[in-house]
């Protein structure tokens, strides 16, 4: 049933799309990871893996939750790999004909204000958007890597135009280490 149901739908499109995130992988693990990347993205959230599995994974396929959390163990599916396939796929986008054209890697970083210091990892920041009207705030800071890519924006009647699709390569939480 789970082979037909991957072969023409949107869920298989997806299935096709993100399993190459997970190349290196057996089969079987390719198979519960895809799943989880799926489940993130129809419930917009991780808030923990026994949530996607009880709204999400154990209506799709018939696998227990420990099966996931040893797929999530793999060792050959790092978070680095995973930023250099998601560099990959970017850099696909762009057409032959923008192929001399400039790629944009943007990085920025953003303060998340925490109440109270029994945190992992906070520490005291300077925050220089203010947000919180202080210049100095207890939380974490998140820093991001985005890779822009030149793409054809074509509109009905009208010369072709570039546009830069701005595609998230990785996330990581800034350190005192």
């Amino acid at each position: 049933m789970i082979s037909l149901y991957l072969e023409n739908s949107i869920i298989g499109s997806l299935f096709r799309f993100f399993s190459t995130y997970f190349s290196t992988a057996t089969r079987p693990t390719r198979f519960l990871l895809t799943w989880l990347v799926i489940a993130q993205v129809a419930l917009q959230a991780f808030p923990s893996l026994r949530f996607l599995h009880r709204n999400f994974l154990s209506q799709v396929t018939h696998r227990c939750l420990n099966s996931y959390y040893r797929a999530l163990q793999n060792e050959t599916v790092t978070s680095r790999s995973l930023r250099l396939q998601t560099a990959e796929l970017a850099c696909s986008l762009i057409p032959a004909a923008l192929q001399n054209e400039p790629v944009f890697l943007s990085v920025d970083d953003t303060t998340v204000p925490k109440f109270g210091k029994k945190f992992d990892a906070v520490s005291l920041l300077h925050d220089h958007a203010c947000h919180t009207g202080k210049p100095y705030v207890n939380g974490h800071c998140f820093v991001s890597l985005t890779l822009s890519v030149p793409v054809l924006n074509q509109h009905e009647g009208k010369a072709p135009l570039i546009r830069y699709l701005a595609v998230p390569v990785g996330y990581r939480m800034w350190t005192k280490d």
